[in-house]
């Protein structure tokens, strides 16, 4: 099948809901049934990306859905997917096959510090514990680990090999337990799957997360699983199990895959329900092929946080903004106490009318909601322009 640049934006804002925006708790959880891996990353400009991600389609996300699903209800947990993730609860037994793997790597780290590891899980008897409970492990000699700190590692380890879970958060601070403590019992009571399968378990909830995807350009998006030629095998497979849709569109060379639960999207024409701004999160789903991305909506993304401030074209933590499915600028936000900050405008279009001004604004209300902001500073040197390059 193959399809326009202007069909696939209109078939991606829709499939991943950012028209029609669900509402409360329940559809948060519920989301995740659609798009079952969301990628977490600590850095709060104004709001994490994890947080953002979800924002971006429930009308009144609070971070406090997400905490309570994680912590409260165990209807989610978190492990490494696309990074590291935000993932269903029922996914859980697909993930012990790559805990176990763990197992074999951390053996030997086991094995060096078993009396400190029986220390640990002796303690975690009583309870939830984070490294600041472990000081007295002091630091470690080995020159590869990424921290000095013992206890940050070997909790690491025991935490990826499955023999300990997230508990809890405090801000970025993980608190651990044993896994009966968080996973549901029935959950610990599953099979685990086997590797071929867990491949295309993984590559499927990769698929549903960003509902169209392409084998290469984005290593990072599938670096569960394996390089291009294992990716294109499994991708065809579940093709060939009925799982997966072959789409191709204009300007990209090579094959794409979207989820057949889609087909009915990019088969027949679906308009949008317009008009809406949205801010998309610096690491959505949507933008984990940024190739692809750009491709399709015909401008390029670039997450400039890591660039020096005077290498920057854009901003530091700059989100694009979505008008009625079209990618037509950059927003920076910046929240300072409960004042919400917009460093730079970027518009790559010219945006026509009342209807977008009036859409920014609701939306930026929406996220002062969200943020906890009661007011907005708009830089009085703020970068508004048009860019040329679109």
């Amino acid at each position: 099948m193959k399809v326009t640049h202007e069909k696939a934006r209109k078939v991606l804002t829709k499939v991943h809901g950012f028209d029609s925006l669900g509402e409360g708790k329940k559809d948060t959880v519920e989301l995740f049934n659609r798009i079952p891996c969301i990628q977490v990353d600590p850095i709060d400009a104004a709001g994490k990306n994890h947080d953002l991600t979800l924002f971006s389609r429930i009308k009144d996300y609070r971070t406090e859905y997400l905490s309570d699903l994680l912590y409260e209800e165990n209807l989610l947990f978190e492990y490494y997917c696309k990074m590291l993730s935000i993932l269903p609860m029922e996914s859980y037994p697909v993930f012990r096959n790559r805990m176990e793997k763990q197992r074999n790597k951390f053996s030997s780290l086991f094995k060096k510090h078993k009396e400190e590891i029986d220390h640990i899980m002796e303690i975690l008897e009583d309870g939830p514990i984070s490294s600041l409970e472990l000081k007295e492990m002091g630091t470690t000699d080995t020159e590869t680990w990424r921290t000095k700190k013992k206890s940050n590692r070997l909790l690491r380890g025991l935490w990826l090999s499955g023999k300990i879970s997230i508990s809890h958060r405090k801000g970025n601070r993980k608190y651990y337990s044993l896994p009966e403590n968080v996973i549901p019992e029935r959950i610990l009571k599953k099979d685990i799957t086997g590797d071929e399968e867990t491949k295309k378990r993984i590559a499927e909830m990769i698929v549903s997360s960003s509902r169209l995807v392409s084998p290469s350009k984005a290593s990072a998006q599938w670096n569960s699983i394996g390089n291009v030629t294992e990716i294109t095998e499994i991708l065809e497979e579940l093709k060939d199990d009925g799982k997966l849709l072959s789409i191709e569109i204009d300007e990209w060379r090579g094959k794409l895959y979207a989820h057949v639960d889609d087909k009915k999207f990019w088969e027949d024409s679906h308009e949008l329900d317009t008009p809406f701004v949205r801010f998309l999160a610096p690491l959505d789903p949507l933008l984990w092929n940024r190739k692809l991305f750009s491709c399709i909506f015909e401008h390029e993304y670039v997450w400039e946080i890591y660039k020096k401030k005077e290498d920057r074209k854009y901003g530091y933590y700059c989100l694009p903004i979505l008008y009625n499915g079209e990618y037509v600028g950059l927003i920076e936000p910046y929240k300072d106490d409960d004042v919400l900050e917009i460093k730079n405008l970027h518009l790559f279009r010219d945006v026509e009318g009342d209807d977008f001004g009036i859409e920014l604004k609701k939306e930026l209300s929406r996220y002062m909601d969200f943020l906890g902001a009661n007011d907005i500073n708009i830089d009085n040197d703020l970068h508004f322009r048009m860019d040329s390059t679109s």
